[in-house]
């Protein structure tokens, strides 16, 4: 079982880092002029340029808050079960 809860410690971090990512690359794309785009559900969901990146930033970071979850909840059945 420890094995598993390493494994799980390790991709929320790995996931948090990505995150991190993603928000670094928006801002350095926040002083881009915005793109023109012809589809009008497009400029909707993407007026500013680097806001795709923020959007999956933060489902990165949710999902590594579920596997961290995850993880806890095991490392604490775990400590329980001795």
């Amino acid at each position: 079982m420890r094995g598993t809860i390493k494994r799980l410690v390790g991709v929320c971090c790995v996931l948090v880092l990505l995150s991190l990512a993603s928000w670094y690359a928006a801002s350095r794309e926040d002083g881009a002029a915005p793109a023109i785009k012809d589809n009008v559900l497009a400029r909707q969901f993407g007026g500013d340029p680097g806001d795709g990146w923020r959007l999956a930033g933060g489902f990165l970071l949710l999902v590594a808050g579920a596997v961290a979850c995850a993880g806890g909840m095991l490392w604490w059945q775990e400590r329980r079960d001795g």
